[in-house]
């Protein structure tokens, strides 16, 4: 059911495994930001995000590849995504920006996974969701690790932070809605 709400769609992933997203996707910013210092200076944006991207999924692999439920998938084009069969969502891990774009050029793959277009290899409509992460401006330290459900438009149908877990309330959701509100004429 591909029209699912944001709290639905949540709600059907589980606090467990957002928290799990959250961690493999802070994993793999971590690990880049423990390269030597040197080495850092050299990368760029760019290369920044892909080293921190194969982290990720290293990270991902790590945790997901044996767990019941849980399956890659990867397309030869390079879209590597993980599918949880029982909330029928497919997930995909970006460095994002506020609103929950992916920031790169997209392939084709990308452009109909974030149209929510069928992909072979799919086997019911899984909602597709983008989990990553926003870095601030000197692109160091992640503002909020977030998961989106991009619509194939500029702005994502909705985005949410999934709050740190020591900064979490007792009993209040491990996530917040932080879509942006488009103003008079559909724009931001």
């Amino acid at each position: 059911m591909p029209d699912r709400t944001l709290n639905e769609t949540l709600e059907a992933i589980g606090d467990g495994s957002l928290d799990e997203l959250a961690e493999i996707v802070r994993a793999g910013h971590a690990r880049y930001s423990g390269y030597d210092a040197a080495i850092l200076l050299e990368l760029d944006v760019r290369a920044q995000a892909a080293c921190t991207y194969c982290h990720m999924h290293a990270e991902a692999e790590r945790r997901l590849l044996d767990r019941e439920g849980v399956r890659p998938i990867d397309y030869s084009g390079g879209l590597k995504l993980w599918l949880y069969e029982k909330a029928n969502v497919v997930v995909r891990l970006k460095k994002m920006d506020e609103d929950g774009r992916s920031s790169n050029y997209p392939t084709k793959q990308a452009r109909d996974y974030d149209a929510q277009r069928e992909l072979p290899g799919l086997p019911l409509p899984p909602v597709r969701l983008t989990a990553g992460y926003w870095l601030d401006r000197t692109g160091q330290i992640i503002n909020r690790v977030q998961i989106a459900r991009p619509n194939g438009r500029r702005v994502p149908t909705w985005c949410a932070a999934i709050v740190p877990q020591e900064e979490r309330v007792a009993g209040e959701q491990i996530w917040i809605d932080v879509t942006r509100q488009r103003g008079f004429g559909g724009g931001l």
